[in-house]
Formats: structure tokens, C-alpha cells, sequence
């Protein structure tokens, strides 16, 4: 892993604890989409994943360095 590498994770680690603190906010402005947030940003939101990925490429941003998450409409307790 080189320097660019780590401090793409560091980014998206950051992202995360963004999502994490703004998640009411959020789901109550996205609720029931995907969301893709970039540097404390949202940089797109849609109900497809497909269609997130195209908004994405249109703003020349790499996926793999965005944290996309869907914010479902009712908290959710999965048992597996």
C-alpha cells in the first residue's frame, strides 16, 4: 500500500465517523437511498446503486474512494 493508498483509507475512515454523527440528518434527507459521501460531503444520492455509480463517473470521482451507504427507512435489526 503506498502513501496515496493509506491516505484514501484515512479519508473514508473520516467519512465514516462524518456518517456516524450526521446520520439522523442524513436519513432524514435521504431516507430510502444510497448516499455517496466524499470529504464530509454527500456527492450523490439516489434510490439506484446503478445510478450513484453514473453520477459518480460524471464527477470524475473513483468509487472506491467514496463511502456509499443506503439509508433505510426504518432502523433494522437483522438476524442471522
Amino acid at each position: 500500500m503506498n502513501k496515496s493508498d493509506f491516505q484514501e483509507l484515512l479519508n473514508v475512515q473520516k467519512d465514516a465517523e462524518y456518517l456516524k454523527k450526521s446520520y439522523d440528518s442524513l436519513k432524514k434527507n435521504y431516507e430510502n437511498q444510497y448516499i455517496a459521501i466524499k470529504d464530509g460531503k454527500v456527492v450523490a444520492h439516489n434510490k439506484s446503486i446503478d445510478i450513484i455509480l453514473k453520477l459518480l463517473k460524471n464527477k470524475k470521482i473513483n468509487p472506491s474512494n467514496v463511502l456509499i451507504e443506503f439509508l433505510h427507512p426504518t432502523d433494522m435489526v437483522l438476524i442471522l
